[in-house]
């Protein structure tokens, strides 16, 4: 027999495939993804628009993101927000961080995947950016634009999205 392979070696390489399958962990439960449409492409200073969503598990981790989706007409290379979070039980707001956001590179490219005239791109916030979901229950973000421009003219929704993730 040409290819005879020992059972040793079967067993190692049936070992190691189980090893990688286990590895490839499947993609993280996304626990809410909302987007929004901002009125005629144009960003209003009063336009604030609100994301609700059920926190159950509190020692979990979560990764939070944003999504801009913009179009050519969006002349700045960057943006600046504030979310705004109330927390279960709580009946106002509390202001978050002020967050820039890139949308141009140095280069003069814009970031995100392109999609006809439209350009998704997704920013993860790093934890010290939003506050810790520490109550169960339900939460309601709003984002406020915060260019000195207004309306902010080429933006044509705003997203944000939550996934959960354990570490083991």
């Amino acid at each position: 027999m040409l290819f005879s392979i020992s059972r040793p070696i079967k067993l190692f390489c049936v070992g190691l495939l189980t090893l990688a399958t286990a590895s490839c962990s499947a993609p993280a439960p996304t626990a809410y993804q909302k987007q929004v449409a901002i009125p005629a492409a144009a960003w209003d200073y009063a336009f604030q628009p609100q994301f609700t969503f059920d926190i159950s598990d509190t020692a979990a981790q979560y990764r939070v993101f944003l999504i801009f989706r913009y179009d050519a007409g969006y002349e700045f290379s960057n943006i600046w927000v504030r979310p705004h979070m109330q927390k279960p039980g709580d009946s106002t707001f509390t202001a978050g961080k002020r967050l820039e956001t890139a949308l141009i590179a140095h280069d003069g490219s814009r970031l995100g995947n392109k999609m006809g005239g439209i350009y998704e791109y997704k920013i993860q916030l790093a934890p010290e950016d939003f506050e810790a979901f520490d109550r169960p229950g339900r939460y309601v973000v709003k984002l406020e634009q915060i260019m000195r421009k207004n309306p902010l003219v080429g933006l044509v929704n705003i997203g944000l999205r939550i996934e959960r993730y354990d570490v083991k």
